[in-house]
Parts: structure tokens; sequence; C-alpha cells
């Protein structure tokens, strides 16, 4: 992990939305959303986010902060948009139907979005107790209240790892990631640096490289004035 190298790299900034960009009423802070439009102003790095939420919300949030975010990655890794291409990548859509097919006769609620389902954190056992009983391949994410089924092969850090190729190599791309759930285990996989601000559950604390003082939104701040945009030269 490096904030600065010798070398001039392209700089990709990836923000989990609840809890990590949000605090306190579910929205993103007007101070945070000002240092986030600074950032983009300032350097133009390419900035994303990642979340369990569909890609309808996410692109409400990009049209409220005037569409500074390149990309958004919804529902857990499994879809990914490109604003500058309009372009809609998604991951296991037969996987869903299939799925959805498997949970029809459970007795327990579960919503499916466009891929992955969700569904109350007390129906693990249930749901880890149906893909055995039905031998169905699936990804069981926790995510604080909440139980995320996924494809096998989809989860935050995937979902980032391949929106990020498509700015180019990694070897010339320095990637920065904010979280705050367990969801956020994966995301880190592929960063450069990890951001768990002071809210973020223990486990990711843990393996973070960085864990701000503040919580949410102000702990997003917090990292980017005191080490990204006091380098920027003026």
């Amino acid at each position: 992990m490096a904030l600065v190298s010798g070398e001039k790299k392209k700089e990709i900034f990836v923000f989990d939305y609840d809890g990590t960009l949000t605090y306190d009423e579910g929205e993103i802070p007007e101070s945070t959303q000002k240092v986030l439009k600074n950032l983009k102003q300032d350097s133009n790095p390419i900035l994303g986010i990642v979340s369990g939420r569909e890609l309808s919300f996410l692109m409400q949030v990009n049209n409220l902060l005037s569409g500074i975010f390149s990309f958004l990655v919804a529902e857990n890794g499994a879809i990914t948009f490109f604003t500058d291409q309009d372009e809609v990548i998604i991951k296991g859509r037969q996987w869903s139907e299939k799925a959805r097919i498997v949970f029809s006769k459970a007795d327990f609620h579960i919503r499916f979005a466009e891929v992955i389902g969700s569904a109350k954190r007390q129906e693990n056992e249930k749901i880890v107790g149906l893909l055995r009983s039905t031998l169905f391949e699936a990804k069981v994410v926790p995510n604080r209240d909440s139980i995320m089924v996924c494809p096998p092969n989809v989860d935050k850090g995937v979902g980032v790892a391949g929106a990020v190729s498509h700015f180019g190599s990694t070897k010339d791309i320095r990637l920065t990631c904010f979280g705050d759930g367990e969801n956020d285990l994966a995301l880190f996989g592929p960063a450069d640096v990890s951001v768990a601000v002071s809210n973020a559950v223990e486990e990711l604390k843990r393996i973070a490289d960085f864990v701000t003082q503040k919580p949410g939104g102000y702990g997003v701040e917090e990292f980017l004035q005191n080490f990204i945009l006091k380098k920027i030269p003026s």
C-alpha cells in the first residue's frame, strides 16, 4: 500500500454507498458531496460507487452529484454501468432465473432484484439449508442486518476489478476503496489502498490500510482532505 509513488498513476476511488458515503439520515452529507465534487474538479480522478443497491437508485445518486461518478457497480457486483458509454454489463442473469425457482417455495421472504436476492439476516440458516438441500450453487453474503444471495462468481471485489479494467492496466492504476460492511471485505481485495470508516464492522477495520476517526461520509471527507486534496497542487 502506498499513497505516493515515484511514478504517476491513474487514480480511481471507489465508494460503498450505505454507511460509507452516507450517515445518520441515509443520505450523503452536503459537506461530503462538496468534497467529492472538489476532488473531481481539482484532479479529475475516476470515481465509482459500489453497492448492494439496485442500479436505478445509484443512477439517481449520480445525478444528484452532477454525474461525477464514471461507473456504478450495483447489486453487490452483479451489474456494472459505465456512464461515459451508457453501457450496462450484467452477470448472473441465467443464475437468477434458476434461483427464483429454487426459492419460490421457501417459507420466508426473499426479494430478488435484477440478479441477486436479499432477505433478513435472521433467515441465514434457512437460506443455507435450502441451498444445501437443492445443491444450488450460490454465494451467501452477510451485510449488517441483511443477507444477500448472489451468483457464485459475484461479489464487490470481482465487480470493481472488472470495472477498473475498463480504464487500463492495473499496473498503471492506483485503486483506493472505501467501505464499512461485511460485503466490503471482498471490495478490499483488489484495492491498492483500503479505507474503512469508523463505523465499519471490526472484520473490515482489521484488514484496512486506514481507519478514519469519523463515521460514514464524514470519514470519507477526513481521508480525502488529509491524504488526497492536500497533495493536489493549487
